[in-house]
């Protein structure tokens, strides 16, 4: 059985891709990868265990007649290039985890008549997924409130896969608390900002407390820049500062605590994990999906919902400081945040695609 998996753009999208493509490789599989261009998609599957193919493609929404224009050219080779990479590697499911370059892959697949599916981790789907569900034959959802988008005898609840080392438990290797920052993949600039102002006081505040601070590669060099005489005055064991962390097992094995935007895959990871969170969404994501991905965890009791604009750094602290001296307050979080998590998403995906090829 071959595989065409397709993602990109964002960790946000790509993981999910990445954890199919990993157990498809588990079970045998023959697996290929497509995705974009852009650096961090170049970081995430760097090392990883099947073959990729890059098509380059941009977004349209936010940009002027000029910039749509050459999206659009672009989109049209894609799905040239699509459909004669479908044609050689000759796959019998294609399966999209969504990103722009989805939209040319499942379009060439869909003229070459192969079984596609796709896969929504928001609330709310941006625009290429609401196109594409109407050409795919299966839509597997991460969130049952998104239902209402899509086309309902295609969808199938299949929650957002994790990657499998994410499950791992680390050894702890401090005795305090543990503070996660982490604005996504491509880091975030607020959060960042957001985090040089309040880390110092933290530090003093709880002598034990570790933080973890992953800022995004266009941001590591600044952020380190201004946190130098913090790590020269308290030992580096206490602040590590990454641009991205490979290894994300061990990042939440180390912490009690999560702060920073509300994407889907963040969600997922912390779901599977049980780390309860201060989420600061991202204002400006496409139907304000951060948010909305949000105030569902929030409503239950597992996260505390702060608007960017009502982020002040004594707000953010005064949050932080209150959890950490509530160990109670943490460890009921924590289970309300596994009780969202559906466990082996991955395999429920794989079972009912390849249902498709079994009953055709």
């Amino acid at each position: 059985m071959k595989w065409l998996v397709v993602a990109g753009g964002t960790g946000g999208h790509l993981i999910p891709g990445i954890a199919i493509a990993q157990e498809l490789s588990n079970l045998k599989r023959e697996v290929f990868f497509i995705s974009g261009t852009r650096k961090i998609e170049e970081v995430i599957l760097k090392n990883k265990p099947f073959k990729i193919y890059r098509i380059d493609v941009e977004g349209f929404i936010g940009r002027s007649f000029k910039e749509k224009l050459r999206a659009f050219i672009k989109m049209i080779k894609a799905i040239q290039i699509s459909y004669k990479l479908i044609k050689k590697l000759d796959p019998n499911i294609i399966f999209a985890t969504g990103g722009y370059i989805s939209f040319p892959v499942i379009v060439a697949g869909k003229l070459l008549r192969k079984k596609t599916g796709l896969h929504e981790q928001n609330i709310e789907p941006g625009i290429a997924n609401k196109i594409l569900s109407y050409l795919v034959d299966k839509v597997f959802l991460s969130i049952k409130e998104s239902e209402k988008y899509f086309p309902k005898k295609k969808i199938i609840f299949s929650g957002n896969p994790v990657r499998k080392e994410l499950l791992e438990k680390y050894p702890r290797e401090h005795s305090g608390k543990g503070l996660l920052i982490l604005g996504g993949s491509l880091g975030a600039r607020f959060i960042n900002d957001l985090a040089l102002k309040i880390v110092p006081t933290l530090l003093d505040e709880f002598k034990d407390l570790l933080i973890i601070h992953q800022t995004g590669l266009e941001d590591f060099e600044r952020v380190k820049k201004e946190y130098k005489d913090l790590l020269n005055k308290k030992p580096f064991s206490y602040l590590k500062v990454f641009p991205f962390i490979e290894n994300m097992g061990w990042a939440y094995s180390q912490v009690d605590l999560f702060l920073g935007r509300c994407g889907a895959t963040t969600l997922a990871e912390l779901f599977a994990v049980g780390v309860p969170a201060i989420f600061i969404p991202f204002p400006y994501a496409a139907k304000a999906h951060q948010e909305k991905n949000a105030k569902i965890v929030a409503e239950k009791g597992g996260a505390i919902l702060i608007l960017q604009k009502e982020a002040t750094p004594s707000r953010v602290l005064n949050e932080i400081k209150s959890l950490f001296m509530e160990e109670k307050r943490l460890k009921i979080m924590s289970e309300i945040m596994k009780s969202f998590f559906v466990s082996n998403s991955e395999k429920t995906i794989i079972t009912e695609m390849e249902k498709l090829i079994a009953y055709a």
